[in-house]
């Protein structure tokens, strides 16, 4: 029961501040109210789970619970949209609160210090008060000591969400996958064998329920490790307009991080995660040993491989350079098996949507060992975003010591589990 009652307080944590301005726009406002509802319905099935003996701590769970959703309620009628110029401005004032350690003005931003831990805990009722500095309401209104020492923040979650749209743009992956957030280190997640909705018809009452039971499998762990990122920085950062410093940073990370995030879904190698590509997938190896030599049998046969229920939400997901040979292939009856993208759909092969990624091997690559191409649905690739987006004035490398370069570190959370491969994907491979 302890682990249960633990869970909660891990989870009330985890909502830290309730925002209620700088959003993007109005569906990312919904998205984050969204995300907080799903939080705390976890909260509420924990608690289902504890036993009257803990009446008095039940009783005082509940209560937090309660006020939070007040919160929500209350910050979701009064949000309010924040213009790109000035989502800018306020990112280029974090940085450069970060940088020069100046609390007031992170306080006022809604940054918060992250108190060094690995488990990026920090109080969710943390304000700056004027004449106070940093005060919590668990320690009814005492400081909470000296933060000199303190050099890393959290930033507003608002512009963490606003940094991830961006992100969004620069990769393939990001708005395809199942994403879920994650109030803790890890979360398990059931595997199913099957797609689509099951039916079953009940003749008499009392009918047992047989085949109709979904294949479930086992229960399989996605966990959330932290990506550390350098941005080097100059001195000319010193004097730069917020609003360039801001926009600077956005674009040096959302490069590197939608590329990485895409690695980590297709290609990556138990570094620290396995994508699709290197998991154990069903294989359909053509008759040529380069990708130019792929006919449109080759696809054909290799969805064929996958289950009917599973294949309707499934997708190619291969290289341009693999693509130019396949939209000059045609059937047996002379019709293309390529069609472009139309109207902001993505384009489709021999039927089924295809992606280009740009991370994937090209057909100039040496490919006989290593698939270049994968037949998936994307939902079944897993992504865990555990919410903290860190910034840190860092000097701890080895350029710092040698060179005297100073970087501006960026910490975030993220877990990646593609669930089920062996039977419901399949790997396009070349002869050997």
């Amino acid at each position: 029961m302890k682990d249960v009652i633990k869970k909660i307080r891990d989870l009330i944590k985890s909502m830290k501040h309730i925002e209620a301005e700088g959003f993007p726009d109005e569906s990312k406002a919904k998205d984050y109210f969204e995300e907080k509802e799903l939080i705390l319905e976890e909260m509420g099935m924990a608690l289902s789970q504890m036993e009257e003996e803990h009446s008095q701590e039940l009783e005082a769970l509940k209560g937090t619970v309660k006020s939070l959703r007040e919160g929500i309620k209350a910050s979701s009628d009064e949000a309010r949209i924040l213009t790109k110029d000035e989502f800018f401005l306020n990112l280029g004032k974090t940085i450069s609160g970060v940088w020069r350690g100046n609390q007031k003005a992170l306080g006022e931003l809604k940054a918060l210090p992250n108190f060094k831990g690995e488990n990026w805990v920090n109080p969710r009722d943390v304000n700056w008060e004027v004449g106070k500095g940093w005060v919590g309401k668990a320690t009814l209104g005492d400081p909470m000591g000296d933060l000199g020492t303190n050099d890393q923040y959290l930033i507003n979650p608002i512009y963490e969400t606003q940094i991830m749209t961006e992100a969004a743009r620069k990769s393939v992956m990001m708005n395809i996958v199942r994403s879920r957030p994650m109030g803790g280190p890890s979360i398990f997640l059931p595997q199913r064998d099957r797609g689509g909705v099951v039916l079953a018809w009940l003749t008499s009452y009392g009918q047992q329920i047989g085949d109709s039971k979904p294949e479930m499998g086992n229960r399989v762990e996605l966990k959330a490790y932290t990506l550390a990122g350098f941005i080097p920085w100059f001195d000319e950062f010193e004097e730069d307009i917020y609003a360039d410093l801001g926009r600077m940073f956005v674009e040096e990370f959302i490069e590197a991080y939608g590329r990485e995030f895409d690695r980590q879904c297709l290609t990556a190698s138990a570094d620290p995660f396995t994508g699709a590509m290197q998991c154990k997938t069903q294989t359909h190896v053509i008759k040529s040993s380069s990708p130019y030599g792929v006919t449109y049998l080759d696809f054909r046969d290799a969805v064929l491989k996958v289950k009917p229920e599973e294949r309707r939400n499934c997708a190619w997901f291969l290289h341009e350079s693999v693509l130019s040979r396949v939209t000059s292939l045609r059937d047996e009856e002379g019709r293309p098996i390529w069609r472009g993208p139309t109207d902001g759909q993505p384009g489709r092969l021999d039927g089924y949507p295809y992606y280009d990624v740009d991370i994937l091997p090209q057909v100039s690559e040496e490919v006989k060992s290593n698939p270049f191409a994968i037949f998936m649905d994307p939902k079944r690739i897993q992504h865990g975003n555990r919410k903290g987006f860190e910034l840190k004035r860092f000097d701890g490398t080895s350029e710092s010591l040698l060179h005297g370069e100073i970087f501006l570190r960026f910490r975030k959370r993220d877990g990646f589990l593609v669930t089920r491969p062996e039977k419901n994907m399949v790997s396009l491979k070349c002869k050997a």
